[in-house]
């Protein structure tokens, strides 16, 4: 009994000294003028729209930047950033930065209302600022808009668990808005709801490409410039390794080494072939290890179909930037906090992690420290791989305790596994 005071000084003074830490972590982002330079690329579309002239052109916001930055979304979300004509770019920095803090306390509240536990104590703490090589400090630092985004996500996320598919759909489109590709978990909408998921499905296909459509109607020469800057070459569209961790960039980094191997022919564009040789292994072998069993494996918890979705998302995606793996915190969570059941495989993670963070300076091993570069670069897309398989396994593994009736999956065994891995 004596012990237990003390123990729970330790975890204060541990949750303190952490949050102090991260306190000072984004203290020195809002004082560093040349943080949140994605921002400057808002600010500046915002401004050149308000003048008359177009958004879509480059800007250089950062010394450190190979190229030039243009902004990359669609004209009409040029205006959700029109408050910034009010505001100082200093000034603008910090209103931006404080709504992505708020947004954070959002996300915690739903994440903790409909998916797992989150609170204020330092693991979680450390985990949520920390994960996927500090996915959600890259994006404070980079200042791009994933925080908010992800805000939209998870909401859409929510009202599908709770039944609400139609809100869903049109959460998602509209958030879609932005970078187009989140448009994918449309798809979600139907395997949580396979009865009556399509009507909604469809809605929310048609919303999207309806409020896509409407740049072409009301901004037709701006529209023009949206589509034109892609084929730009300032634009940084094949960034690889820890900045752009998806798995064409790793396909692509690993098809650029052979061209240092004496004897062998380099093939530049042999990295997106192999993308695609991918992406089309994924889907069959999807399609083989739930062959027979679709029906039980859908009538899985709606949040395991969530954790899937996620996960296939980030394995997928032919552009996974730093920032985007915030949407793996919450499933990466739900695998680790199912792990404490198996220490063993615990350890051998940690042993992972450690090697991957002893990173040589200096080696005489040839390809080492490549090796360990590439381990580290690509550790997010890996972990994302991870939670893929963990969780298709576990929907697999509990699939035939399930009863068939959707009406019945909030009374079966599986929403209490999870339930009793956010317990503990």
């Amino acid at each position: 009994m004596s012990g237990e005071p003390t123990d729970s000084r330790i975890r204060l003074a541990l949750t303190i000294a952490v949050w102090l830490g991260l306190a000072a972590c984004v203290y020195s982002i809002a004082a560093d003028n040349l943080a949140q330079w994605d921002f400057n690329v808002y600010y500046s579309a915002a401004h050149a729209l308000a003048v008359g002239e177009t958004p879509y052109r480059p800007i250089h916001p950062h010394p450190g930047l190979a190229g030039d930055l243009i902004f990359q979304y669609p004209p009409l979300t040029t205006y959700l950033f029109y408050w910034t004509n009010l505001l100082s770019l200093e000034s603008a920095k910090l209103a931006w930065l404080g709504l992505k803090l708020a947004a954070v306390g959002v996300l915690a509240w739903i994440w903790r209302r409909d998916f797992e536990r989150v609170d204020a104590t330092w693991p979680i703490a450390l985990f949520i600022a920390l994960g996927f090589n500090a996915t959600l400090l890259r994006d404070f630092v980079t200042g791009n808009i994933s925080t908010l985004e992800q805000v939209g996500i998870w909401l859409g996320f929510a009202m599908l668990v709770r039944g609400r598919p139609y809100a869903a759909a049109a959460i998602l489109a509209f958030v879609a808005q932005f970078k187009l590709l989140p448009a994918a978990f449309l798809v979600l909408i139907p395997l949580v709801r396979p009865r009556d998921g399509w009507k909604a499905f469809l809605l929310g296909c048609g919303l999207f490409v309806g409020l896509l459509g409407l740049n072409f109607v009301l901004s037709p020469h701006l529209t023009h410039d949206y589509l034109s800057q892609f084929t730009n070459a300032n634009v940084r569209m094949d960034d690889r390794g820890i900045n752009n961790p998806s798995s064409l960039a790793l396909f692509r980094d690993i098809i650029d080494l052979t061209a240092w191997v004496p004897g062998l022919s380099y093939n530049r564009e042999a990295g997106t072939r192999v993308y695609l040789f991918y992406i089309a292994a994924l889907v069959l072998i999807l399609i083989r290890v739930t062959s027979g069993r679709v029906r039980r494996v859908l009538n899985s918890d709606p949040r395991l179909i969530v954790y899937l979705g996620c996960a296939l998302f980030a394995v997928a995606m032919p552009r996974m930037k730093d920032y985007s793996y915030i949407l793996m915190l919450i499933p990466a969570l739900f695998v680790i906090r199912d792990l404490r059941r198996s220490e063993g495989q615990s350890y051998l993670l940690i042993a992972l992690g450690l090697m991957v963070l002893a990173q040589p300076q200096q080696t005489n091993v040839p390809g080492l420290q490549v090796l360990i570069y590439m381990l580290q670069a690509y550790l997010p897309l890996s972990v994302a791989a991870v939670v893929m398989v963990y969780v298709l396994r576990l929907m697999l593994r509990t699939a035939h305790e399930l009863q068939p009736s959707r009406d019945e999956v909030a009374q079966v065994s599986t929403a209490s596994i999870i339930t009793d891995s956010a317990v503990s």
